[in-house]
C-alpha cells in the first residue's frame, strides 16, 4: 500500500530555471483511483458537492475580489525534518514564511500589480489567515514548530512525514532537505481532500527547505490541499495537451513553464472561451499560483470560491479546521508563548588541532587524541541567552558556556561520553538534555589471536554501538540467539514491529548505524591475514531488500576510515524468507564470512568499523564468534560436513573451539601434540550422535606459544589440524 499512497500526491515541480520538468503523476494518479474506487467516489461526491455550492455563490462570487466575505482562519503545524544542515531552517524564517503566505491568500502581495489587464478584475481574494498552532494535539502549548533529526531529510517522500498532527485540526507542512528518486525533481507536493480522506497520516504538504518562502510554492501546495488542480487538470506534465481545472474563470490551457510574453499572452486552447453567458478571456492565466511558469501572481475569483467551498465539505476534516472549537483546542487565535528553549546538539565533524576537519562527523576517536570532538548548539524555541555543556570522561580539556559555534573537546579516559548542554532563553526557566553522544576508544591494542563469542553482555562493552538517528533500526546485544545456540551475540536489528501509526512514517533504508571494535595490533602479522566472523540473516518478504555490510579499517585512531569490503544482500540473507522476526535456530542457519585485511591496514593499532545499511523489508541479522586469523571462517561448511574440523580462533593468544560433527555413536577423543610429537593433553567425550560440537579448549592445555597439532577421533574418522598458539 505505501508503494501506492506516494502517488496521490501532485507533485509541484519548480527548478529555478525557465523549464519545469515533469513526473508522470496524472497516469500514475488515475491508475491508483482505478485501483482503489474509495477514493475515485469520494472524489466524485466533493466535486459534485463543490460544484453546488459554487453555483450558489455565483452571483455574489465578486466579493471573493474585496475583504467583505467572513474570513476562514486556519492551524498549521510545521514539521521540520533535518539531520543539522541547512533544511533545519529557523522560527524565525518559519514565522515570515507564514506572514507571506497570509498575504498571497488575501491577494494583498504587491505582485498583482502585475497582473496583465485580461485577468486584473478576476484576481480572487480568499480571506484565508494561517496560524501556527499554540496548542499541540495533547493541549501542551507550542509555536507550531515540530523538528525531528533524520536520515529521511536527504531522501524524504510520504514516510518522512514524521509526527503528523490530525489532519482535521492542523494542515501539516513537513520541510525536508531532498526528495527521494520518485520525487526526483521535485519543490514540493501535497494531497487532495479526497486522498487525504483515505490516508490521513500523509495528509498535508512536504517540500524542500530551500522553498520555503520561493515563488508561491507552498501558497501552490495549500491550492491543492484546498482541491485546486493546475490549470490544465490532473497532470504535472504542462505544454502537452489543452486540459481544464474545473474552474470557470481559468481558460483552458495546455500549462506553461516560463513568463515570456508569448506564454503570458498565450491564447492557445482558449479562443472563444465562454461558460454559460460569460465571456472570460481568450488568454490563458500563466500568472496563476497553480500553473508552473515563474510569475506566479494570483488567484482568481472561480478558485477562491473552489477552495472554500472544499473548507465547507467534511471530507478529510477540512470543515474543522476553520470551526470554533477547533480553533480553540489548537488555540489557532492565541497570542505565540514564550517557551522554554528546548536543549539539542550535534556532533559534527572532528577538528584536528582545532583546525582541519576530517571527512565525516567524528563519533570515535582514541583517548588523547589529537583531533577534537566537535560540538554545536542546536537549542531551539526560543531566543538562547545562555549555555552551559559538561562532560564526562575526566579529565577534559574544557567545560564551555559557549551559545553559538564550535565546542572543541578531547578526553583522557577511554568509554563513552555523556554530554550534557542546558539551555537557557528569555525568561524562561533553563532545561537540560544529556545524553551518550560519542566514544572514547583505548589505545591499548588487542594481540593477534584475539577473539570474541559476545558470550555475555560484558563482552561488546568494549565494542561501541552507535544507533545514530534514535530508532528501532540499530546494532545491539542480543540473548542466547547466538552460534551455538543458546549463547549471546550481537545482531542488527531491522525487522520492523511498529504498530499503526508509527509504522505510516519513518523506514529503514537510508539509515546506516556503526559498530566498532578495539585495536588490534598487527604491526607484526605477515602473509594472509582476515577478519572471521558469523553472520545470519534473512528478508522478511521476498520481493524486497537490499541490505548491506561495510567494513572499514583505521590506523589513524579514527581520524580517517578505508572501506576494506561490502557485503551485500546475497551475502548476509543467507537464509529463506521469514515473517515473523527473525532468529537462527541451527547451526545450518549460520553463514562463515572472512574478509582480507590489507597489508597498508595493519599497524600497531587498527580498528574496525561495521557499518550497516538496512532497507526496507529487511529481519535480522546476527554477527558472532569474531576472530582475526590467517585462516578462513568455514564453520556452516563445516556443520553441514559431517567430515570436517575446524579449530577456531588460529592463531589464538587464549582458548580455541574445536568444530566438529560426532559420528553414529556419539563419541569423540582428541590429543594435542607439540611439534615434536610429544603428547601435551587428551580427552576423550561423549555427545549426542550426529550433532554439530564447538568444543572449548582452554589456553592453560598450551605450555608454550608455538605450533600444535590436534588430531580428533570421531567414530572411524581421525583428522588432524594444525593450531598456532601465540
Amino acid at each position: 500500500m505505501k508503494k501506492l499512497v506516494c502517488l496521490l500526491a501532485s507533485a509541484f515541480i519548480l527548478t529555478g530555471q525557465a523549464r519545469a520538468q515533469s513526473c508522470g503523476t496524472d497516469n500514475l494518479y488515475n491508475k491508483l483511483k482505478a485501483d482503489h474506487p474509495e477514493i475515485k467516489d469520494v472524489e466524485l461526491k466533493l466535486n459534485a458537492a463543490i460544484y453546488d455550492a459554487i453555483e450558489k455563490q455565483k452571483a455574489d462570487l465578486g466579493k471573493y475580489g474585496k475583504t467583505t466575505a467572513t474570513v476562514l482562519d486556519i492551524p498549521l503545524v510545521i514539521h521540520i525534518v533535518h539531520d543539522y544542515g541547512a533544511e533545519n531552517v529557523t522560527d524565525d524564517a518559519i514565522f515570515d514564511a507564514v506572514e507571506y503566505w497570509n498575504v498571497v491568500f488575501n491577494a494583498q502581495n504587491a505582485d498583482t500589480s502585475e497582473v496583465i489587464l485580461p485577468f486584473k478584475k478576476y484576481i480572487g481574494n480568499a480571506q484565508i489567515n494561517f496560524h501556527l498552532a499554540t496548542k499541540d494535539p495533547s493541549g501542551n502549548p507550542t509555536k507550531g514548530i515540530t523538528r525531528r533529526q533524520s536520515y529521511l531529510s536527504a531522501m524524504a517522500g510520504d514516510e518522512a512525514k514524521l509526527d503528523d498532527w490530525p489532519n482535521n485540526k492542523y494542515i501539516n507542512i513537513w520541510f525536508v532537505s531532498k526528495f527521494d528518486e520518485s520525487h526526483s525533481g521535485a519543490a514540493a507536493y501535497a494531497y487532495y481532500p479526497s486522498s487525504g480522506a483515505s490516508y490521513p497520516h500523509y495528509d498535508g504538504v512536504i517540500g524542500l527547505a530551500a522553498y520555503l518562502n520561493t515563488d508561491k510554492t507552498i501558497p501552490h501546495e495549500l491550492g491543492h490541499v484546498l482541491n485546486l488542480k493546475h490549470l490544465w487538470g490532473d497532470s504535472n506534465n504542462p505544454g502537452v495537451a489543452c486540459g481544464d481545472d474545473l474552474v470557470d474563470d481559468t481558460p483552458p490551457t495546455m500549462g506553461h513553464s516560463s513568463c515570456s510574453p508569448a506564454d503570458l499572452f498565450d491564447k492557445t486552447c482558449s479562443i472563444g472561451y465562454t461558460k454559460g453567458s460569460i465571456n472570460y478571456p481568450d488568454t490563458n492565466n500563466t500568472q496563476n499560483i497553480m500553473e508552473y511558469a515563474f510569475c506566479s501572481r494570483m488567484f482568481t475569483l472561480g478558485q477562491v470560491a473552489r477552495m472554500r467551498a472544499a473548507l465547507s465539505s467534511g471530507v478529510a476534516g477540512r470543515n474543522n479546521l476553520y470551526s470554533v472549537a477547533n480553533l480553540v483546542s489548537t488555540g489557532a487565535l492565541e497570542p505565540r508563548p514564550d517557551l522554554q528553549a528546548i536543549p539539542d546538539f550535534s556532533v559534527e565533524k572532528g577538528l584536528i588541532g582545532g583546525l582541519y576537519p576530517v571527512a565525516e562527523r567524528s563519533y570515535f576517536l582514541c583517548e588523547n587524541s589529537t583531533t577534537n570532538f566537535v560540538f554545536r548548539n542546536r537549542s531551539w524555541n526560543d531566543t538562547i541567552t545562555n549555555s552551559t555543556w559538561t562532560f564526562s570522561n575526566s579529565p577534559a580539556t574544557a567545560t564551555s558556556t559557549a551559545l553559538t559555534g564550535n565546542v572543541l573537546n578531547t578526553f583522557g579516559k577511554d568509554g563513552w561520553v555523556t554530554i550534557t548542554l542546558e539551555s537557557k532563553g528569555n525568561n524562561t526557566a533553563p532545561k537540560t538534555i544529556s545524553r551518550q553522544a560519542v566514544y572514547v576508544a583505548s589505545k591499548i591494542a588487542k594481540p593477534l589471536g584475539y577473539a570474541n563469542y559476545f558470550s555475555t553482555l560484558p563482552d561488546a562493552d568494549n565494542w561501541p554501538m552507535f544507533n545514530y538517528y534514535n530508532n528501532n533500526f540499530k546494532w545491539e546485544y542480543s540473548t542466547g540467539n547466538g552460534y551455538p545456540v543458546g549463547t549471546g551475540c550481537v545482531r542488527y536489528h531491522s525487522y520492523d514491529s511498529r504498530p499503526e501509526p508509527e509504522v505510516f512514517s519513518g523506514k529503514a533504508q537510508g539509515d546506516y548505524d556503526d559498530m566498532f571494535t578495539p585495536a588490534f595490533d598487527l604491526a607484526s602479522a605477515g602473509g594472509n591475514l582476515n577478519l572471521n566472523f558469523n553472520t545470519a540473516g534473512c528478508n522478511t518478504f521476498a520481493s524486497d531488500g537490499n541490505d548491506s555490510m561495510q567494513i572499514f579499517a583505521s590506523t589513524t585512531c579514527g581520524n580517517s576510515w578505508v572501506r576494506i569490503a561490502t557485503l551485500g544482500f546475497s551475502d548476509l540473507m543467507n537464509n529463506s524468507v521469514r515473517d515473523p522476526e527473525f532468529t537462527p535456530s541451527s547451526p545450518s542457519d549460520w553463514k562463515g564470512q572472512t574478509i582480507h585485511i590489507p597489508a597498508e591496514q595493519r599497524s600497531d593499532r587498527t580498528f574496525f568499523r561495521f557499518r550497516y545499511w538496512p532497507s526496507k523489508g529487511g529481519n535480522n541479522l546476527y554477527f558472532d564468534n569474531f576472530t582475526i586469523s590467517p585462516w578462513t571462517t568455514d564453520i556452516k561448511e563445516v556443520a553441514q560436513n559431517a567430515t570436517e574440523i575446524k579449530l577456531f580462533p588460529n592463531p589464538t593468544s587464549g582458548n580455541t573451539k574445536l568444530c566438529f560433527t560426532t559420528g553414529a555413536n556419539g563419541d569423540a577423543d582428541y590429543i594435542i601434540r607439540d611439534v615434536t610429537g610429544k603428547v601435551i593433553a587428551q580427552k576423550s567425550m561423549h555427545f549426542q550422535p550426529n550433532t554439530f560440537v564447538q568444543e572449548d579448549i582452554d589456553r592453560s592445555q598450551f605450555p608454550a606459544t608455538g605450533i600444535y597439532l590436534i588430531t580428533l577421533t570421531n567414530s572411524d574418522r581421525t583428522k588432524t589440524e594444525k593450531l598456532l598458539v601465540q
